[in-house]
């Protein structure tokens, strides 16, 4: 993960070899929380993954990304990073390659 002062890009990998995405992503935010209140880690980095995850919780409709991308689904070793850059666009590279979010942003 790269510096977060200053509106660096924020990077968290996700790890599907059990979850898919959307759970991936809530297991993720909810164990970020518990670190923030614990103590464990820096604050600063575990806030700019909270905002992080909780913009892919709140703009994406993860569901449909698993739907649509067979490694997503989970339970197959494969390499996805979420990335996020203050307002702008989240963006998912899975295997390397960006992925095209448009079409995958929740409905109100």
């Amino acid at each position: 993960m790269n510096n977060v002062k200053g509106g660096a890009v924020v990077q968290i990998e996700l790890n599907l070899g059990r979850h898919c995405i959307a759970t991936e992503v809530k297991r993720l935010h909810t164990r970020r929380i518990s670190d923030y209140f614990k103590g464990r880690g820096n604050r600063d980095i575990i806030e700019s993954e909270i905002t992080l995850l909780t913009r892919a919780l709140d703009e994406l409709d993860l569901p449909a990304l698993r739907g649509a991308h067979r490694l997503l689904a989970g339970g197959e070793v494969a390499h996805v990073v979420l990335s996020g850059c203050g307002e702008a666009p989240l963006s998912i590279t899975l295997e390397g390659e960006s992925l095209d979010l448009s079409g995958y942003a929740k409905d109100g």
